[in-house]
């Protein structure tokens, strides 16, 4: 099992985590919690979609949007991850690995079960 550690550090002129080789990630007005989630559920959604994606591929980028419930607890009530994918000879097997992915990624499954979800893919040449 992976053991992950974080140690996150707040005084009144900076607030910032630093992973376990001490690499430092602002919390700034622009990139705050929120987008550190987003961005973590992109890197986990393709590393999981790439353990059933084998095939050629040139390109994959995730444009991941987050809306956020009023109220308290504040979470997200719609999560959009837009994949566009260059690169792909069988678009209907790609399809089939997404939602593989979708399935079995962590943090996906996780926001999931607060947040309504919705994948679209683009297909570029």
């Amino acid at each position: 099992m992976a053991k992950r550690i974080i140690d996150a550090h707040f005084t009144p002129g900076r607030r910032y985590f630093e992973n376990q080789i001490g690499r430092e990630f602002d919390y700034t007005a622009s990139t705050g919690p929120y987008e550190y989630l987003l961005g973590a559920l992109a890197g986990c959604f393709v590393s999981t979609l790439l353990d059933y994606w084998k095939d050629e591929y040139t390109d994959i980028s995730v444009h991941v949007e987050g809306e956020k419930r009023d109220g308290i607890p504040s979470t997200l009530k719609h999560t959009l991850l837009l994949i566009d994918v260059k690169g792909i000879k069988d678009k209907e097997k790609f399809r089939e690995s997404v939602t593989k992915a979708s399935e079995s990624c962590s943090i996906y499954q996780t926001i999931s079960k607060v947040s309504e979800m919705e994948i679209q893919i683009a297909f570029g040449d």
